[in-house]
């Protein structure tokens, strides 16, 4: 792919998750992303060793500022004037109060595309409510669609809802540049994690309208199909995938297990839904003389969909991973060494690392034209600081919604 927003600019005022993994996506794309970060930093800089914030800030020039000092509106004025696109994620009116809502901002750069991520979208009963991942996987049904049906709702492992926020705001931002492209006029665009998490329960609310059944938690099943689901081997499990009657035939053909053909219990789809505790007891007893690979070779021989249940380091060593290069090495100066995921999007170029703190503030200034004295001015002010010192002021600029 190209880096087709080489020359924008994207002023980041995000932190957390949701915001950076957006605007890191957003630099993949060839997008200058200058990330402004409070006092004490982003303050998901030390969560998971370092690893998170390396990852979704990768590619991104940072500036340290204090936004709550009068100063640094005169660095932000300009920022606002040579920004493509602006995205903030602080509680709803928490912008506007420091003077950086859309309104302000389009009054100085009618252009430009501002971008609201929160919890529960602008307005609203829970407008002011904190939003986290989970949270929103719990108020929007994927918690309670997900585990064992005998056992607690859980929560999906990754962060997939704040990952997939940013990622709606990528195609929100680029759909709103296209239209600024024919019109001249920039967007105000709102986006949240609730709706986000609802959007993944489309099918789910959908199938509720029409039968008034709350869809039962079923793990690693899917309620419409059987079998598929994952299976116990004799060395791990398998994930086995019949969702039509040409992969179960040919499920019952790698396993052995053609004397079910005459079994009424079994004989089309909704009798094996309806009989999946059974099918499942067969196929496992199948299964607990058969090693995972053995079993992948009898899947993938016969076609049926098939995977072995990897975690990470199963992952990470995997030959088709190095062979499509989906993991990148890269050598971040504050955490060291650790490899990265390739994007989907972007040209595949390695990532540079995530900005220390405060790492491009004077290069950013001098870019913003201001003087040698103006420079000096504004960061014995304690409006921008310099890298990697703290001042006495709290870590926050705002209180943000994490």
């Amino acid at each position: 792919m190209s880096r087709s927003l080489e020359g924008m600019t994207v002023l980041d005022l995000t932190h957390a998750l949701s915001g950076p993994f957006g605007t890191m996506l957003l630099a993949e794309l060839g997008a200058d992303v200058i990330k402004v970060e409070p006092p004490g930093g982003d303050h998901f800089r030390p969560s998971n060793g370092g690893a998170t914030f390396a990852v979704v800030n990768r590619n991104k020039r940072g500036i340290r500022m204090d936004l709550k000092h009068p100063d640094s509106a005169k660095v932000m004025e300009r920022l606002v004037d040579r920004a493509d696109i602006l995205v903030e994620n602080f509680t709803p009116g928490t912008a506007a109060r420091l003077g950086y809502g859309p309104e302000a901002v389009h009054a100085r750069n009618p252009g430009i595309i501002y971008v609201s991520i929160s919890g529960f979208g602008q307005d609203g009963p829970y407008r002011d409510l904190r939003g986290y991942d989970a949270v929103a996987q719990a108020m929007s049904g994927i918690m309670a669609a997900t585990g064992e049906p005998d056992r607690p709702p859980v929560r999906v492992g990754p962060s997939m809802i704040d990952m997939g926020t940013g990622m709606y705001v990528v195609i929100g931002v680029l759909d709103a540049l296209r239209t600024r492209d024919k019109t001249g006029i920039g967007a105000y665009l709102d986006f949240n994690l609730m709706e986000s998490a609802m959007s993944w329960m489309s099918q789910a609310i959908a199938r509720y309208s029409q039968t008034g059944v709350v869809p039962p938690r079923t793990g690693s099943a899917l309620a419409t199909f059987s079998p598929y689901q994952v299976f116990n081997a004799k060395d791990g499990q398998i994930f086995i995938g019949a969702s039509t009657e040409r992969f179960w035939l040919r499920v019952r053909e790698a396993l052995g297990l053609q004397a079910l053909a005459d079994d009424p219990r079994f004989a089309d789809m909704k009798a094996r839904v309806a009989n999946r505790a059974a099918l499942t007891r067969i196929i496992e007893d199948v299964l607990a003389g058969i090693s995972v690979d053995d079993l992948l070779d009898r899947l993938r021989t016969e076609g049926v969909p098939c995977a072995p249940v990897l975690a990470v380091d199963g992952v990470v060593a995997d030959p088709h991973v190095a062979a499509r290069g989906a993991l990148q090495e890269a050598n971040d100066p504050e955490i060291g060494a650790l490899l990265q995921t390739r994007m989907p999007i972007g040209d595949g170029t390695p990532p540079r690392p995530a900005p220390r703190l405060g790492e491009h503030g004077e290069e950013i200034l001098m870019e913003l034209e201001f003087s040698e004295a103006e420079r000096s001015t504004l960061m014995s002010s304690g409006a921008v600081l310099p890298p990697g010192k703290t001042n006495s002021r709290p870590p926050d600029i705002a209180d943000g919604k994490r």
